[in-house]
């Protein structure tokens, strides 16, 4: 994978600390270090006062809270003390926390914000990773976070700033200059583990660009680096160049005494201008440079630090990705129920809920590098959202379902909802309330047409087997919802199971996966493999994970259920004090299957990873990352991806793709076609070397005791394009929300359609309530093919039919306003909903 045009290389990682210093008083005589008239050709070196506060790292976020309060003050008194001295700062959560709590120093930061010397820049609720949060998860970000700004500070954040973040997705760009973004400034990957410019454009895969700044070595640096850093800080041909100036991590601000210093070096005719400044000052400076025009375009993803920031915590991860799902599910269930239903649309409890989510995915946060306490703070912020999107979701789709018409229905019924906009079969799974003793009478689904549906019965999860649970595979119309009768009688014969996977007899896990034209994918059994993994929490200095230790060992293989819509297989094996058990879950007429894993998990340092050895030759590896996807090498180093993964390559000159789609995790590699994936990383909480750690202690370990994933394999013929990965991983992650229904009067159809887009190469991301516009309704998309796309928009119920292209990898926003009479209004506007 080439990093930048004309071919650059990665390095490993350096290890880097910065030395806190303590606050000393300084008089109201300290001058200010500015010249207003540069002679032609000076250097200039813009100071920025700056102080990073990890939100929640080493210390819970209340004491994060306390030191942002703590670290303002002292930014504004340093203003009171220096003529000229600017201040940087981001995270519009921190400026929540300062307005709740002093709303008389809000005020003054406002006033400084007026004069120009305090400065805000990021404008997200905090700092977060860049590679964890889904891509609707950024485009909130920027939402919410650029709002608060707008509207309590009167700032219009242009400059992106995640200096601490460990690593950027490839599709930031084309997020940020969607959310009106022009500028990003970023810190890792650093010089000793990506060759990059000091200064470039960094490209979205849809062209869009922003001009990118990496700080060079610390994003909070002493006044005595200034002489050394500032030879490294100017990129070629530039006169121009930044120093991040303070005390930071948890937090401080900038001290006087560094004040002091920089002010002795004002006459030193060996260094460039010493000029306090901002970055708005710097980058205004940087486009009016001949130099300019020459810049590097780079058009991937930055990467690679800290590689165990991929897999640590996978609970937390887990948790993320549930919260993230059920909100925007709950979004459109919501926005349709109180627009058919008396049922009010939740807004204030929405964007409650997202602030929550946001504000865990900061970057130790989200990376799982914080402290065991934090996990406790990320399970209530995440829960808290998780709590509304449940409850939300449920109370919408029961005020439909009461106001369908099933007075005819006899023997019960069920409501069934498909969250996404497009018709499709899927998967319900509900208690109904029967035990063993009365199904008889209960053999199959109808609907309003009469169409009959297997169901089986499948094991309780309780011990009791009281009551059982109905499975069935239905047809759901786009974004909308059908009412099914439970029905006795002569059950419907159920589809084929597919042959294209073959659950191993004698080993665990599968034995063969075909492509629909016979062609074996794999070259040999997929299984589990442990690695040894000794290193700290971010894994710092490490780029792969290959040192076995061996495999679990199978105790047990038998079929649990078997019927007309599903076969598990269960498997159970066993690694020292630990458990693995896998059920294997086939389903008639779907090419899928289904890995479900439940670990007892009792081990330190070791990596439980789930192996797929492919058969394919030219194997090439392709993943969704956020806003986008793209191709990597097959080199054997541990890598971020989202939702999917591909193993795309050649069995007798023909394209082949074996994908794997998952519910919760974020961390595999690929050596030629051998396809790994991390299930569980066993590493202790906030372990950070060179520190020492203390053995034989009380501290916590990640993922111990009961661990749940789950994931899709799909063996096809064709490369990965051809696959509309998106949408099967969309489908696979999202089954029918349902409510339980029965005989009463109503006025609505037995089945609804209200929202529609086409094609499968299209991405919807979001379909909303307008944050700010009276009766609008937004539609978020992103074209996933590579290939402009004519896209459409329909719905009836909105009297919406509206066709649009997108370019390849294009984001766009859509406004839809309904008309008292006529067609409805669809307008594009950005991220922001302007």
């Amino acid at each position: 994978m080439k990093t930048i045009e004309g071919g650059l290389s990665r390095r490993n990682f350096l290890i880097q600390g910065t030395a806190a210093l303590g606050t000393v008083a300084v008089s109201n005589s300290l001058a200010q270090v500015v010249h207003t008239n540069t002679p032609n050709g000076k250097r200039v070196l813009h100071i920025m006062g700056h102080s990073h506060i990890d939100a929640a790292w080493l210390w819970r976020w209340r004491d994060g809270s306390d030191e942002a309060l703590n670290t303002f003050r002292s930014a504004l008194n340093r203003m009171k003390e220096t003529p000229g001295f600017c201040y940087s700062h981001s995270s519009s959560m921190h400026y929540r926390w300062v307005k709740d709590a002093d709303p008389g120093m809000f005020e003054e930061i406002k006033q400084r914000i007026h004069e120009g010397r305090w400065e805000v820049v990021g404008g997200w609720p905090v700092e977060p990773d860049c590679n964890i949060p889904a891509t609707e998860s950024f485009a909130r970000h920027c939402l919410y976070g650029k709002e608060f700004c707008k509207n309590e500070l009167g700032v219009d954040v242009k400059i992106g700033f995640n200096p601490d973040s460990f690593g950027h997705a490839a599709g930031l760009p084309t997020i940020l200059k969607n959310a009106g973004y022009e500028y990003y400034v970023f810190m890792r990957p650093q010089e000793n583990e990506m060759d990059l410019p000091l200064l470039f454009w960094w490209e979205g895969p849809d062209g869009s660009r922003v001009l990118a700044l990496r700080l060079y070595r610390t994003y909070e640096n002493n006044a005595s680096h200034l002489a050394a850093d500032a030879e490294h800080s100017f990129a070629p041909g530039m006169n121009d160049a930044a120093f991040f100036l303070g005390v930071g991590d948890h937090g401080g601000a900038v001290t006087a005494a560094q004040i002091r210093e920089v002010l002795k070096m004002k006459g030193d005719p060996n260094l460039p201008e010493l000029r306090w400044s901002t970055l708005h000052e710097f980058f205004d400076a940087v486009k009016k440079s001949p130099a300019f025009s020459s810049l590097p375009v780079v058009r991937h993803e930055l990467q690679h630090h800290s590689r165990g920031c991929y897999s640590a915590y996978g609970e937390g991860k887990a948790l993320n990705r549930r919260a993230e799902r059920w909100m925007v599910e709950a979004e459109s269930i919501s926005l349709f129920s109180s627009l058919t239903t008396a049922h009010q649309h939740p807004h204030k409890e929405f964007v409650d809920s997202w602030w929550k989510i946001l504000f865990c995915q900061f970057h130790d946060m989200g990376a799982g590098t914080a402290l065991y306490a934090d996990y406790q703070d990320v399970r209530d912020g995440l829960g808290f959202a998780c709590e509304v999107a449940q409850t939300t979701k449920v109370r919408a789709l029961e005020s439909m379902a009461r106001q369908v018409d099933t007075t005819k229905v006899v023997q019960g019924a069920v409501f069934l909802w498909n969250p996404l906009p497009w018709p499709r079969k899927t998967l319900v799974e509900y208690y109904t309330g029967r035990r063993p003793d009365n199904l008889e009478f209960i053999t199959h689904l109808t609907d309003k047409d009469q169409k009959k549906y297997p169901i089986q019965w499948l094991a309780s999860e309780s011990m009791t087997q009281q009551h059982l649970r109905l499975t069935a595979w239905v047809d759901l119309p786009a974004c909308g919802y059908k009412l099914f009768e439970l029905a006795h009688g002569p059950a419907p014969d159920g589809a084929a199971f597919s042959n294209a996977i073959t659950v191993s007899k004698t080993g665990f896990g599968i034995s063969s996966a075909k492509a629909e034209d016979g062609t074996e994918l794999l070259a040999r059994s997929i299984g589990l493999v442990v690695i040894a993994d000794s290193s700290d929490t971010w894994a710092h200095g490490v780029n792969e994970f290959r040192q076995e230790m061996g495999r679990p060992t199978l105790v047990y293989a038998g079929v649990v259920e078997e019927g007309p819509v599903t076969r598990i297989t269960r498997h159970r094996a066993t690694w020292m004090e630990s458990e693995i058990i896998l059920d294997l879950v086939e389903y008639a007429g779907i090419e899928a299957v289904e890995l479900r894993f439940v670990i007892n998990w009792n081990q330190h340092e070791q990596m439980l990873k789930l192996e797929i050895p492919t058969a394919m030759v030219q194997p090439r590896i392709f993943t969704k990352v956020p806003g986008a996807v793209i191709e990597r090498s097959v080199n054997g180093e541990e890598e971020p991806y989202q939702d999917w993964a591909a193993v795309q390559g050649k069995i007798n000159g023909n394209d082949y793709t074996l994908a794997l789609i998952n519910e919760q995790t974020y961390s595999y590699d690929c050596l030629d076609g051998l396809f790994r994936t991390v299930l569980i990383r066993s590493a202790p909480f906030a372990r950070h070397r060179p520190d020492k750690t203390v053995y034989f202690d009380a501290n916590a370990w990640q993922d111990q005791g009961r661990q749940e994933r789950r994931f899709w394999l799909v063996a096809r013929k064709g490369t990965h394009s051809q696959l509309a990965l998106d949408r099967l991983a969309e489908e696979l992650q999202s089954p029918a929300e349902y409510v339980m229904t029965s005989a009463h009067a109503g006025h609505m159809e037995w089945e609804q359609s209200f929202f529609e887009v086409s094609p499968s190469s299209v991405w919807v991301l979001a379909l909303k309530p307008a944050e700010s516009v009276k009766d609008g309704y937004i539609v978020r998309l992103q074209e996933r093919s590579g290939t402009a796309t004519k896209t459409s928009l329909k719905s009836t119920f909105l009297n919406v039919d509206h066709s649009v292209t997108l370019g390849p990898w294009e984001l766009k926003t859509f406004l839809i306003q309904r008309s008292a009479s006529g067609p409805a209004k669809v307008k594009e506007v950005s991220i922001l909903e302007v």
